[in-house]
């Protein structure tokens, strides 16, 4: 906010291609949330890849792989230690190459949950190691300034990313098994599908009214200032999500459903024209139109 952004920031933010850049005015752009996005576009465009090599494996090289992963990011947390604080922060931070650490360990346990694997921790116990995780932080940013290689910022994401999948898999697990968690509720799922909306939205929306207003006093002011943000942000992003984003994905179902169509051959000649499948195979009526009811409101 404040600041111009170069044409070439907007060209690589477009093309989802901006954190691969360490120029922090490419990688942040006009957004500097949108960096995810960059990283999003990158797992999509390996998804299959990883899906091809894990997939069939066997349990054992999953939990081998899933700790070599973990292990790995304590390594190069520390490794990257020698460098400047900006470049540092965009490797470890931003770079979608350092970030697959962490969608690589989703991968697997969303295979080990397809698979029937019941993780040993429970929902609450997963919360409550993640909260207990988030306090742990509080004095940590008191003590170590953020820019210092072992501050809590980048230890917060680097250093949880096990926590958070054991958070999820207890979570989904629960569902599965059909336990009420308190997550299945309309509105719950209604946020669910506002939160990268939001998460898109939340940082402009605190910078421009910083940049209107500044900083709001402690104690009650801030507690209404907060507030308020909260509620534009997540209006914006409920207009963006039933604006843009669910046309844009029923579009681009359509559009792959269409492709993936192929036209019935013609009979060769001399052969007598197919009377169509049989009765059995025929779908019956209005099934078409009560699965295009129930994509509508997925």
């Amino acid at each position: 906010m404040g600041r111009p952004v170069p044409a070439a920031a907007v060209a690589a933010t477009l093309l989802l291609v901006h954190a691969w850049s360490p120029d922090p005015v490419v990688f942040t752009g006009g957004n500097p949330a949108a960096w995810s996005l960059s990283d999003e576009a990158w797992f999509y465009l390996t998804f299959p890849a990883l899906l091809a090599l894990f997939a069939g494996r066997r349990a054992r090289v999953w939990a081998w792989t899933a700790a070599a992963l973990t292990v790995a990011a304590l390594v190069l947390w520390p490794a990257l230690s020698g460098l400047d604080p900006t470049t540092r922060a965009w490797a470890l931070d931003y770079l979608p190459l350092s970030r697959s650490l962490q969608f690589v360990l989703g991968v697997l346990a969303g295979l080990a949950l397809k698979r029937g694997w019941r993780p040993r921790v429970g929902l609450w116990p997963a919360v409550a190691l993640v909260v207990a995780w988030h306090l742990v932080l509080v004095p940590w940013h008191h003590a170590v300034p953020d820019a210092v290689w072992y501050g809590p910022y980048t230890a917060s994401q680097w250093l949880s990313a096990p926590l958070y999948a054991a958070l999820i898999c207890a979570a989904a697990r629960a569902d599965l098994d059909g336990r009420r968690t308190g997550l299945t509720g309309t509105w719950m799922i209604r946020l669910g599908r506002w939160s990268f909306a939001w998460y898109l939205v939340h940082e402009i929306v605190i910078r421009a009214a910083l940049r209107q207003w500044g900083k709001p006093a402690p104690g009650r002011e801030t507690l209404l200032a907060w507030s308020a943000l909260l509620a534009v942000s997540l209006t914006a992003a409920a207009l963006a999500y039933v604006g843009v984003e669910r046309p844009a994905e029923r579009r681009l179902r359509g559009t792959t459903r269409r492709a993936g169509t192929r036209p019935r051959p013609r009979p060769s000649s001399g052969t007598a024209p197919s009377a169509g499948p049989a009765p059995s195979a025929r779908p019956a009526v209005g099934a078409g139109f009560e699965g295009r009811a129930q994509g509508d409101q997925d």
